[in-house]
């Protein structure tokens, strides 16, 4: 293991044997999937149809949109917790990683909303500054439901964690991005495709929330 750095590929494959070794831990991402799924396809609906005339469809169309965000978020916060069990050699408590992520949701909200702002403001000026942003902020989560901080807390804690990481962490999110784009075209397959590609989207998101929650507990005092 480098001081300055640590290995992509032992990263990646002990997180998604994690997830092979403790298939329950993919339980909340299904549950998170699923119901984002269905409000987004009710919202669409909603849509198509008019129904309640625009004066409710519009707040109610972003009602249900935020129930599935507040429930993915939930959802995220879980992991480091549920990985935690997992690397300490005890089986993954769900239950009280919710309780625990349910507890911290505000913080939660606040560090997902401004690490989306900040990366998106990133992205768009010329794309680099997004990258090293996202690097940056990969582990806001895991230092959040870890170390009891406070969403800004979080993200230095993130930072800091990550600066000697930045090439590993961005390699790690290229990885998981292609993974990702690999599932997405299955989705042009008749029939079966579609499932496929939920199938493939569900396991590397949560892939993807085991990885960073490893990496983050790996490297430090846990």
């Amino acid at each position: 293991m480098s001081a300055k750095g640590f290995d992509v590929g032992e990263a990646l494959t002990s997180s998604f044997n994690i997830l092979l070794k403790n298939p329950k831990i993919l339980i909340p991402q299904l549950i998170s999937s699923l119901i984002f799924t269905i409000m987004s396809g009710l919202s669409i609906l909603q849509l198509l149809n008019g129904l309640g005339g625009w004066f409710l469809l519009v707040p109610l169309t972003f009602l249900l949109l935020l129930a599935g965000f507040i429930v993915y978020t939930v959802v995220s916060g879980m992991y480091p917790l549920m990985v935690k069990d997992v690397v300490n050699g005890v089986s993954p408590n769900l239950t009280l990683a919710a309780n625990t992520a349910l507890k911290k949701l505000i913080s939660l909200i606040a560090a997902s909303i401004l690490v989306s702002i900040i990366v998106a403001i990133g992205l768009v000026l010329f794309i680099v500054p997004g990258l090293i942003f996202l690097t940056w902020f990969f582990y806001t989560i895991p230092a959040l439901m870890l170390e009891d901080k406070g969403a800004l807390e979080a993200m230095t804690a993130s930072r800091y964690f990550g600066r000697d990481k930045k090439l590993n962490t961005l390699a790690v999110i290229i990885l998981l991005g292609l993974a990702a784009l690999v599932g997405g075209f299955f989705s042009l397959i008749p029939f079966v495709g579609p499932i496929i590609s939920f199938i493939i989207s569900l396991v590397v998101t949560a892939w993807a929330s085991i990885t960073q929650s490893y990496i983050y507990i790996k490297y430090t005092k846990y």
